[in-house]
C-alpha cells in the first residue's frame, strides 16, 4: 500500500507521492511512520485490540489512549476545491485510513457529517467555498464540531474558520486566529503575479513565498517533541493565535528550494515566528488548521502530525455509520465490466490532456488560476488505482455511482476533446473550463469513493 509510482511528466511528478523519494529523503529522518500507521489501522481495521507500548504503535507513546478503531473521515471535494485534496487522498490510501466519504457542498448542508468523526477540508478558493457551503452548511459544520468532531484544514482549509467579517466567511467564525498576511496594497510582487495576491475585500491576501518552508513545532500538545521539520506553502495563511487557541507549530525559517514572491525582509517579517499550526477547541471538538500543506505526500513527517491530530482529538464512542441500503457488491463478469468501461474512458481522457499540457492555455476560477497539467492530476489519482480495482475480487458500489460514474468519465473526455478542438481553431475555452474541472472533480469522487469502499470490503 505504501509504495506508488510516479507518471514521467514533471508537472505530475510535483504532486505525485513516490514511495522511492519517501523512503531516501532526509525529511523522513529513518522513521517509517507510512508503515507504522498502516500497520496499525489494518488491525483496527479488522477489530484488533491495540495495546499502547506495542511495536506497532510505539509512535502513538504521547497519547493518553490507543484508538480502539480507525476513524471514519469525511473528505470535502465540493465547490471550490482545488487539485489539492488528492493530496488528503493519497495520505488516507497509504496509512490505511480507508473509511473515507467524499462529500460536496449538497452533502454537507443536508446533514452528513453526523455520521463522520472526522472532517477534512485542503486548499481552493475559500470565498467559493464559503459560498457553496452557505449558512446551512456553516450551521451543520459547527455543530459536527460541537457534538465532538475533528476540523482538519489546510490552506484554504486553514482560511475558512479564522475570524472574518467578509461576506460568506463570516459564517465561520468559529476560533480566535486571525490572517497575518493581509495588506491594505498589493505589496510588490517579484514573480507569479496572479498568485501571489488575491482580492479579501478592501484589502488584499498576499502569498510571501510558494514551496518548501521551514517549521518548529511547540513543546506542548499533540505535536510535542517533533522539533524542526518542512512542509510546502502554496498559498495557506500565517496566522496570529489568540489565547484561547494552541499553537501547535510556527513559521522557522526558509530553505533552497522556497521561492520567494515577494521581497525577502516582508517574507521573513509575514512569516517567521507567526502561527503555522494551531489547534482550537469548539464545544466537545476541535480544530486543527494548517497553513502549508501538511497532507503533501512528499512530507512524511507533516503527513505524520496530520495522523497525529486524528487520533489525538479523535472520540471513542462509535459514530452512527453510513448506511449500506444504496449499496451492491460486483463480482465476476459484472465487475470485470465496471472497471473495464471506467478504465476505456480514463485512458481516452488521458491522452487529450497529454496532449493539452505542450499548449500555454491558462483559465482562471475564481481566484484560482488552472493549467492544462492539473487535468492530469485527477485523472492520475484514478488511473493509478484501477489496477488494485482489477485485482480486488469484489467491489461495494452505491446505485448512484453505478449510474453516473461511465456517463460522466464520457463527459470529461467529451469537454477535453471540445477543448483541443477550440484551441486548434482559435476559440476561447475560459467559458467551458469551469465545467470540464467540475466533471473531472464529480468522476474523481465517484471513483474513488468505490476504490475505499472496496479496499474495506476486501479488508
Amino acid at each position: 500500500m505504501c509504495a506508488t509510482s510516479a507518471p514521467p511528466s514533471g508537472f505530475i511528478r510535483k504532486f505525485w507521492p513516490s514511495n522511492d523519494r519517501i523512503a531516501t529523503d532526509s525529511r523522513n529522518n529513518g522513521i517509517d511512520f507510512c508503515n507504522s500507521y498502516t500497520s496499525m489501522n489494518q488491525k483496527l481495521a479488522r477489530g484488533v485490540k491495540i495495546q499502547c507500548g506495542e511495536s506497532s504503535a510505539s509512535f502513538l507513546a504521547a497519547f493518553l489512549q490507543c484508538p480502539s478503531r480507525i476513524p471514519r473521515i469525511g473528505l470535502y471535494t465540493g465547490l471550490g476545491t482545488s487539485h489539492s485534496w488528492l493530496w488528503f487522498v493519497d495520505l488516507f490510501d497509504r496509512m490505511f485510513f480507508h473509511d473515507v466519504v467524499f462529500l460536496d457542498e449538497g452533502m454537507v448542508r443536508s446533514g452528513m457529517l453526523k455520521d463522520l468523526d472526522v472532517f477534512a477540508m485542503s486548499g481552493g478558493d475559500t470565498i467559493r467555498i464559503a459560498e457553496g457551503l452557505g449558512a446551512e452548511g456553516a450551521n451543520q459544520l459547527e455543530r459536527f464540531i460541537r457534538q465532538g468532531g475533528v476540523y482538519v484544514g489546510s490552506c484554504a482549509g486553514a482560511y475558512l474558520p479564522l475570524k472574518s467579517s467578509k461576506q460568506y466567511l463570516d459564517r465561520f467564525n468559529f476560533v480566535d486566529i486571525k490572517i497575518a498576511n493581509l495588506a491594505k496594497t498589493v505589496p510588490t510582487i517579484k514573480q507569479l503575479g496572479r498568485k501571489a495576491t488575491t482580492a479579501y475585500g478592501c484589502d488584499y491576501v498576499y502569498h510571501p513565498v510558494r514551496e518548501e518552508v521551514k517549521l518548529r513545532s511547540t513543546a506542548s500538545g499533540p505535536f510535542f517533541g517533533v522539533g524542526h521539520f518542512v512542509a510546502p506553502l502554496y498559498g495557506g495563511p500565517s496566522m496570529l493565535a489568540g489565547d484561547a487557541s494552541e499553537i501547535l507549530a510556527r513559521y522557522d525559517g526558509f530553505t533552497k528550494k522556497t521561492m520567494f514572491l515577494v521581497d525577502e525582509t516582508l517574507a521573513e517579517k509575514t512569516l517567521i515566528n507567526n502561527v503555522a499550526a494551531a489547534r482550537s477547541k469548539l464545544g466537545n471538538g476541535a480544530l486543527y488548521l494548517f497553513g502549508p500543506h501538511f497532507e503533501h505526500p512528499y512530507f512524511p513527517i507533516a503527513n505524520h502530525l496530520v495522523a497525529t491530530a486524528i487520533f489525538w482529538d479523535m472520540k471513542q464512542s462509535n459514530v452512527s455509520g453510513k448506511s449500506d441500503v444504496d449499496e451492491i457488491i460486483l463480482d465476476g463478469p459484472d465487475k470485470k465490466k465496471f472497471v473495464h468501461d471506467i478504465k476505456r474512458e480514463i485512458s481516452n481522457a488521458r491522452i487529450v490532456s497529454v496532449g493539452l499540457e505542450t499548449t500555454s492555455i491558462r483559465w482562471t476560477i475564481g481566484c484560482k488560476i488552472y493549467e492544462p497539467e492539473k487535468i492530469r492530476v485527477f485523472l492520475e489519482a484514478i488511473w493509478k488505482r484501477l489496477g488494485r480495482l482489477e485485482r480486488l475480487s469484489r467491489l461495494k458500489v452505491s446505485n448512484q455511482i453505478l449510474e453516473q460514474v461511465t456517463p460522466c468519465a464520457i463527459e470529461v473526455t467529451r469537454i477535453l476533446r471540445e477543448v483541443k478542438s477550440r484551441l486548434g481553431d482559435r476559440l476561447e475555452t475560459q467559458g467551458i473550463a469551469p465545467s470540464l474541472f467540475d466533471s473531472l472533480r464529480r468522476l474523481t469522487m465517484l471513483c474513488l469513493q468505490t476504490y475505499f469502499n472496496s479496499l474495506l470490503l476486501d479488508n
